[in-house]
């Protein structure tokens, strides 16, 4: 834990949390109807971003013996990357978009503007909290990268399945099925292309599944 309080780590934490606040902003900016005032929801999200953060500045290098940030780019991963990321685009758009628009329309962008907004905040804050940060905790934890890996994916199928437990609406269960799948698929492929090629790659990956949402907002 003594790595959690040292002057550097506390420092890039610091540093990552006011970058991650500044991304957010238009996202929270443009909530209307929220339930406390914007400078708060600004200063909550700025603790949870320097506490996440914070694991992955103390644990992440430590216990994987590899950068956040890595300065080598491997053409192949971000081919790979580039192929997942238009691959699982599509699937989403035909496969599972249908179905989850009126269940969540609060998840899909109506404009262009929120639509930026929106991506901002996914790569900036979501990943943080399903991908990176809990990687660290994890691997911190048990001290192996595949165990951390596979713990980590399972905290996104739980979260997943919470949110799920909100929506009103009517779907198989072969929908549910597949949308658990795709969540798996998904949490396994960003923390992959996050221990093999940084935080970059993983915000690439995502940022090409968020591309799907213009095909609806170009027409």
């Amino acid at each position: 834990m003594r790595s959690l309080v040292q002057t550097e780590t506390m420092k890039f934490a610091a540093l990552a949390s006011c970058v991650t606040v500044g991304v957010c902003y238009p996202r929270l900016a443009m909530w209307t109807d929220r339930p406390y005032q914007l400078w708060f929801l600004c200063f909550v999200l700025g603790w949870a971003a320097f506490m996440l953060w914070s694991f992955i500045f103390a644990w992440h290098r430590k216990y994987t013996g590899e950068e956040v940030l890595m300065a080598k780019i491997r053409p192949s991963l971000w081919a790979a990357a580039t192929v997942a990321g238009l691959i699982g685009s599509s699937f989403l758009l035909f496969g599972i978009d249908s179905v989850l628009r009126p269940l969540a329309p609060e998840d899909y962008p109506a404009t262009m503007r929120a639509w930026l907004a929106m991506t901002l905040f996914i790569l900036a804050f979501d990943q943080l909290f399903l991908c990176f940060a809990p990687f660290a905790f994890f691997v911190r934890l048990v001290q192996r990268r595949n165990v951390a890996l596979g713990l980590t994916v399972l905290f996104g199928v739980f979260l997943m399945y919470l949110k799920a437990r909100s929506w009103h609406g009517q779907f198989s269960a072969l929908f549910i099925m597949t949308l658990f799948a795709w969540r798996i698929v998904a949490g396994y492929l960003s923390v992959h292309f996050y221990l093999n090629g940084g935080v970059a790659l993983t915000w690439w990956w995502v940022f090409l599944l968020q591309l799907r949402h213009l095909v609806d907002l170009l027409k």
